[in-house]
């Protein structure tokens, strides 16, 4: 078994499929770097001590976000993950979702990662999917947020997305993300807090078809676990999921917060709140992308969505730095943290 899922996972990770997202990036990045980008927006730009300190900003940021997820981690699984299998379990996990299409992530492998962690398979299964939820009503939550708070909310949610010469109007594309985020938050509490016995029922009665019936024990223990997993965090108290809820929170606003600092690095800006809530639209829309990590639509979206807060023609060059930052570290993450982690994992 442990050699099967060796394999699994090494596959998963495969050099090609590395490959695609950063072909699609690199080659959309060259694309709008020769259609959009203006010498000129940067002709009063100079590299100053102002420059690295908001660059390192960013930095801390993204820090402190893989922080905020590796204490959730720890958190849900009752501290079972030490601080080093949290870390190579969450960089892995990031490698997953960068080499996932957004619509899918990187859930479709976590439960993999987890599970050899000592976690039981059901259990584990169960863990990320709360984790997917936290953070999907992470964005449930902001979108009445920004409405109440924001008297020119109205904006964040307009604008058109161009890609390719196509366009979208980016209120229905947002309404698509958001609805397809509220029915997965739906599925996954019904699915464990609600209904985890008929969740159960379902498994042993699909392992009973053929061409999968020698799995049918597996599932009946995925479903006793799924069930037991159910059980104890209906019964975690409320400061537990404050816990949870704030560590996601956290772990958003810093991601948001790259863009911010980048910005900062480049112009002198103050309206940080409205490029805030304009992220939070960005981030709902990025959410359907069908490419692998976003690649490609998350360049676009960055121009289209974010561009009115910086100089015509910078846009390319901030979208470049704010991948590397966000999305092309994961990949670097991932390629050295998978062989350590399959060493000490399929070495027990």
């Amino acid at each position: 078994m442990a050699s099967a899922d060796q394999n699994r996972i090494l596959k998963y990770f495969s050099a090609w499929k590395i490959l695609i997202p950063v072909g699609i990036g690199l080659g959309i990045s060259v694309y709008l770097l020769l259609n959009s980008f203006d010498q000129d927006a940067f002709a009063n730009f100079s590299i100053t001590p102002r420059f690295f300190f908001w660059i390192f900003m960013g930095i801390l940021v993204m820090a402190l976000r893989d922080i905020a997820y590796m204490y959730r981690l720890r958190l849900i699984t009752n501290q079972d993950l030490s601080w080093r299998s949290s870390f190579q379990v969450w960089m892995l996990w990031e490698f997953a979702s960068a080499l996932t299409p957004s619509v899918v992530g990187g859930a479709t492998i976590a439960w993999l990662i987890v599970h050899k962690e000592k976690i039981p398979f059901g259990r584990a299964s169960a863990l990320v999917m709360i984790t997917s939820f936290l953070d999907e009503f992470f964005f449930i939550l902001m979108a009445p947020l920004i409405i109440l708070f924001f008297s020119n909310a109205g904006d964040f949610f307009h604008g058109n997305l161009h890609i390719f010469g196509l366009h979208f109007e980016g209120y229905s594309v947002f309404l698509v993300g958001y609805f397809y985020i509220v029915f997965l938050a739906a599925f996954i509490f019904t699915a464990v807090f609600i209904i985890p016995k008929s969740v159960k029922k379902f498994l042993i009665w699909l392992f009973r078809l053929p061409l999968i019936r020698r799995w049918k024990i597996g599932a009946e223990k995925m479903g006793d676990d799924l069930m037991a997993t159910s059980k104890e965090m209906r019964g975690k108290p409320f400061i537990f999921w404050l816990k949870a809820f704030g560590s996601t929170a956290v772990a958003w606003i810093a991601r948001f917060s790259i863009v911010n600092c980048l910005i900062l690095a480049f112009l002198p800006f103050s309206d940080h709140l409205a490029l805030y809530g304009r992220q939070f639209v960005m981030w709902v829309v990025l959410m359907i992308s069908p490419t692998p990590g976003g690649s490609g639509v998350a360049e676009f979206l960055f121009g289209d969505y974010l561009g009115m807060f910086l100089l015509v023609g910078m846009a390319p060059v901030l979208a470049i730095l704010w991948r590397l930052m966000t999305y092309y570290i994961y990949l670097i993450m991932g390629s050295v943290v998978l062989p350590i982690w399959v060493r000490r994992v399929f070495s027990k």
